[in-house]
């Protein structure tokens, strides 16, 4: 079969992915879900994907710090936590960009909220211990508070799956935010 269109592209390559990942069975009923993604996806999904995956990407690196500086059992669990939402958010979001043939990035720079400067960042690495715990939450908080403001961006989105992410990341990170109001204050 020669795709004559992009939705038929973007069918036949979900169809590919899902024979080799999910095998034959699943095959029919994943292309569709796949395929139903794309539609209603516009300008605002396709920025927030742009704006959203380096900063998950930052949250991710953040947290792999916190695995190797934390003295925190508990940041430790957050940080792990953290990585496997994002990881799977990133995955969805690269996903919607690569399908309808936008780019990884912005055009311009918006600059999300949240996102450390690369001097913090710098600085956070050389932390250890309590002293990391503290400017690992403190960071983590204001980055978190930046994708709350990030999603409204899919207030009016008409696309489930894009509804599904904004939903997931507002409740994940407003229940990380309070965990790590709560870590902090028990700090102290």
């Amino acid at each position: 079969m020669v795709p004559k269109s992009n939705k038929q592209l973007v069918l036949l390559f979900a169809v590919f992915l899902t024979v080799f990942s999910n095998g034959i069975v699943s095959a029919p009923a994943t292309a569709i879900s796949h395929a139903k993604t794309l539609k209603n996806l516009g300008m605002n999904e396709t920025m927030f994907a742009q704006g959203m995956i380096p900063h998950h990407q930052q949250a991710i690196d953040m947290s792999n710090m916190a695995l190797k500086n934390s003295s925190s059992p508990e940041v430790k669990k957050l940080a792990k936590a953290i990585i496997s939402a994002q990881g799977k958010e990133m995955a969805q979001l690269k996903y919607w960009l690569t399908a309808t043939k936008s780019s990884m990035t912005m055009d311009h720079d918006m600059g999300m909220s949240g996102m450390l400067p690369d001097s913090a960042v710098n600085s956070l690495k050389k932390l250890k211990g309590s002293k990391f715990d503290t400017a690992f939450l403190q960071s983590m908080i204001a980055h978190h508070e930046g994708a709350l403001e990030r999603v409204s961006m899919l207030d009016r989105t008409k696309n489930s799956e894009a509804k599904k992410i904004a939903t997931d990341i507002q409740k994940g990170q407003s229940s990380e935010i309070t965990l790590m109001k709560k870590l902090l204050a028990k700090s102290k």
